[in-house]
């Protein structure tokens, strides 16, 4: 990507239609149901970034109902997450995993992440490169499509939310003025092609720490969130070829 549009491209992971947000109270237990009764996978602590990869309605925390699954795969109470607001800021969860989604997807994720991986299938990319797509997507939009009011064209195709990042559009979050091709950015199978064009050019690509390779493709200011996003990859792709 080229350097001046670096943190322009980067900052939807920071914005609330990114998914990711702050943890706001120390100890809180993610864990494998959107209830207090299930098992505890892991904490959180004040100040921790997390991707919300779904949202599910559970037990009443201090009022509210809504839980988040996040990118590792586990459920938190809204209530102590910093969205901005008491209602879904994301898709709702698919269910236990069941219905044949993918591992903490939805079914709208689920469908993309699928069109993603069946690109890099056709192009014998190998486990590579889905890790690649699969991480870059969730990173850049939890894997849903976004229209843009700044490419008044992307509107005129099918779209799960609509962004405001400059003129970033679709699951990989390209810019229409280096991605001219609407109609490609706006398609699930149609962006990842493109990503993975831009990824094979890349020297190297097929040993490189996949952290490495999504952010030398993406250009991203804030390279580190690719790597947030590896464990969550690598269980959808593996599920994926099961």
């Amino acid at each position: 990507m080229f350097a001046a549009s670096l943190i322009a491209l980067s900052l939807v992971t920071f914005l609330p239609l990114s998914n990711a947000y702050l943890i706001n109270t120390d100890g809180l237990n993610c864990r494998s149901g959107p209830g207090t009764g299930y098992s505890v996978v892991k904490t959180y602590n004040t100040g921790d970034d997390v991707s919300i990869t779904c949202q599910a309605p559970g037990d009443d925390v201090n009022g509210d109902s809504l839980w988040d699954e996040t990118s590792d795969g586990c459920y938190v109470t809204d209530y102590y997450v910093s969205t901005g607001t008491s209602g879904y800021v994301t898709g709702e969860c698919g269910g236990g995993g069941g219905g044949g989604n993918l591992p903490g997807l939805d079914d709208t994720q689920s469908s993309h992440a699928q069109a993603i991986i069946a690109e890099a299938e056709k192009e014998n990319l190998g486990h590579q490169g889905c890790l690649a797509g699969i991480a870059t997507a969730l990173t850049e939009s939890s894997i849903l499509v976004y229209a843009n009011e700044a490419v008044p064209e992307s509107l005129n195709y099918p779209y799960d939310a609509v962004g405001s990042d400059h003129d970033s559009i679709g699951i990989f979050q390209q810019r229409a003025m280096y991605y001219p091709d609407i109609s490609a950015d706006m398609d699930p199978a149609g962006s990842a092609a493109q990503f993975f064009a831009k990824m094979q050019a890349v020297s190297g690509w097929q040993t490189m720490d996949v952290g490495e390779l999504c952010q030398t493709v993406q250009g991203s200011a804030y390279p580190d969130r690719y790597n947030e996003n590896l464990s969550a990859a690598e269980a959808i792709c593996s599920a994926a070829s099961d």
